[in-house]
C-alpha cells in the first residue's frame, strides 16, 4: 500500500469513484448535496487542506480530505482541522486502509500547524464512530438536526495531535 497526495489532473476521476462506491449504501450517497470537488481543490491550492490517496496494485483504493476549520477564527481556526471525507473502496474494507490514511493526514495537518482534528458523522452511524474511536478519537458531543434538516443529528469526535 502506497500513500500520497492526489494529483488533481490525474486522480480526480478515480477519487470521485472511490467516494461514490464507499458511500453508495449510506444516507450520504448523493455527493452533490454535501461535497464539492472544486471547493476541495481551492482549499488545497490555498494551503489550507490536504487530500491523500491510498494506492494498491496501481489503483486508488482510498482517499481522505481534511482542512483547517476556518481562517476567520484566527489562530484557533488554523490550529483546528476537520476531516471532511474519508472513503475506502468497499473491496478494501477492514484491511487498515482507512487507519493508514487517517494517521498520515494527521501528520500532514500537524506539519501545517494543526493541534487538534475533528470529524463529524451521522449520529447513528456506529461503524464510522467505532472506526474513529479505534483510532483514538474521543466523543466531543453532538448537534441535533445538524445535517440535512430535521431528524439527522451529527456526532462530533476529537483527537488532540501530539
Amino acid at each position: 500500500m502506497n500513500l500520497g497526495k492526489i494529483d488533481f489532473k490525474k486522480d480526480i476521476e478515480a477519487v470521485h469513484l472511490v467516494i461514490a462506491k464507499a458511500f453508495s449504501d449510506t444516507p450520504d450517497m448523493n455527493l452533490d448535496i454535501w461535497f464539492s470537488f472544486s471547493e476541495m481543490s481551492k482549499i488545497i491550492l490555498e494551503g489550507r487542506g490536504v487530500c491523500l490517496k491510498a494506492i494498491s496494485e496501481n489503483k486508488i483504493v482510498g482517499m481522505i480530505f481534511a482542512k483547517q476549520e476556518s481562517p476567520v477564527n484566527g489562530k484557533e481556526g488554523l490550529e483546528k482541522w476537520v476531516i471532511v471525507v474519508i472513503a475506502v473502496d468497499p473491496d478494501m474494507a477492514d484491511k487498515g486502509v482507512g487507519s493508514l490514511l487517517l494517521a498520515e493526514v494527521e501528520k500532514e495537518a500537524q506539519d501545517m500547524g494543526a493541534l487538534k482534528m475533528f470529524v463529524y458523522t451521522n449520529f447513528d452511524d456506529e461503524r464510522v464512530i467505532h472506526f474513529y474511536k479505534k483510532n483514538n478519537y474521543q466523543d466531543a458531543g453532538y448537534i441535533k438536526d445538524y445535517q440535512y434538516g430535521k431528524d439527522n443529528s451529527a456526532v462530533f469526535l476529537l483527537k488532540y495531535l501530539k
